[in-house]
């Protein structure tokens, strides 16, 4: 089996490949979920059009970004950043909160390119005319080849089309998440909790969704976890025994469980592979500060999808694509990691921490979350280590 392109994965960037690929072309989308985008294994956040303008200043078109209401169960305006001691900032923040997997099928679908669904990737290799694709097809137990002139590896952070490529090498997290029904908080405001006791090396959430349901989650990162803690452990205790938590979850009812992983790393220094281009969480694009995947996913696939097409056409190189998104995004993708690196060196103990945040100001939390480091933790960093020391 042949064809123009393969687009392995179709979740955020692969659905946005997907939209962008010329309808002149064979384009086969492979992906083993029954129902694309289910189950929702994110907080399903996209900032606003407008915020998407401070977000990634170097985007140029934000078309992208005008997302019509339908994708939408709820439209959050604050962003609440709770520390250890439970003393909070508010931030002006307005962001849509979508339904992830209606977003996916209706923009993949909506393509009218073909779709390959229970079908999993087993392994891949290339050469210089083709990506070959082993697959198995799960409901009918066959396995089979499909060759591809050119393949977007957008399968997620445990991309199997990177681990071919011997690229593979980036950070993950690991998120679990509960949602739940009955949840007594502001759904105008999205909840963010960190501290190493509640989330050791990531954060905590609470998404409201709408009519009282919201994603509750953490993600963690395994070299931050205690011996003998896990994950599940970490997200019960947020639920049950949190104090600054738990008051907004005490008659909550868990309707749906999900985990997932994330990367939480700088992408990828190459994301072209000869006739290879990879998207999303498999290149590692992601403002890993905030573990922010989703809009920078739509852009990468839609960058992607038009290099393609302007390939076939003669017009292009694929390794424009390269060039492209990083002239997009790739200053955001670094201030966020830098943030996180400096996240990482004040945050060993969670009474540190609170000492740092009396220096922190709302100003510097907004800047903060729109990936801009404040410049009084740039004139700081030199001095951490001593600050440490003082503050231990």
């Amino acid at each position: 089996m042949e064809c123009d392109v393969a687009v392995a994965g179709v979740g955020i960037a692969g659905a946005f490949t997907l939209r962008a690929l010329s309808k002149k072309l064979r384009v086969v989308g492979i992906d083993k979920r029954e129902k694309l985008g289910y189950p929702v294994e994110c907080g399903e956040l996209v900032p606003t059009k407008e915020e998407m303008k401070n977000l990634l200043p170097n985007l140029g078109d934000y078309s992208l970004f005008t997302l019509p209401e339908k994708y939408a169960s709820n439209r959050t305006k604050y962003f609440e950043f709770v520390i250890p001691n439970g003393k909070s900032v508010e931030i002006d923040f307005d962001m849509l909160v979508i339904n992830r997997d209606r977003f996916i099928s209706e923009i993949a679908e909506g393509s009218n390119h073909k779709i390959m669904k229970r079908t999993k990737i087993l392994g891949f290799e290339k050469d210089e005319m083709f990506g070959k694709l082993k697959l198995r097809d799960l409901e009918k137990r066959q396995e089979y080849e499909l060759k591809a002139r050119v393949v977007v590896g957008s399968d997620g952070a445990n991309s199997r089309i990177a681990k071919s490529l011997g690229v593979w090498k980036y950070e993950i997290a690991a998120a679990k998440q509960y949602v739940m029904k009955g949840v007594e908080c502001d759904e105008e405001t999205v909840y963010m909790f960190v501290g190493s006791k509640i989330a050791p090396g990531g954060y905590a959430w609470i998404i409201p969704k709408g009519k009282g349901v919201a994603n509750v989650g953490v993600g963690v990162r395994q070299s931050f976890l205690k011996k003998g803690d896990s994950i599940h452990r970490v997200l019960e205790r947020f639920v049950r025994e949190y104090p600054y938590s738990s008051r907004y979850l005490k008659g909550a009812e868990i309707i749906e469980k999900v985990g997932a992983v994330a990367p939480v790393d700088r992408p990828l220094d190459r994301t072209v592979y000869d006739n290879v281009l990879l998207a999303g969480d498999s290149a590692s694009m992601i403002l890993s500060h905030v573990a922010a995947g989703i809009p920078v996913s739509m852009i990468a696939g839609d960058v992607a999808g038009k290099v393609i097409n302007g390939w076939f056409e003669g017009e292009m190189e694929l390794e424009d694509y390269d060039r492209m998104w990083r002239e997009k995004m790739l200053d955001a993708m670094e201030r966020s990691y830098r943030i996180k690196e400096l996240w990482d060196k004040i945050s060993g103990t969670d009474e540190r921490l609170c000492k740092y945040f009396r220096f922190i100001s709302k100003r510097d939390m907004s800047l903060i979350l729109r990936s801009r480091i404040p410049a009084k933790l740039r004139l700081a960093e030199p001095f951490i280590p001593l600050m440490n020391v003082v503050f231990s």
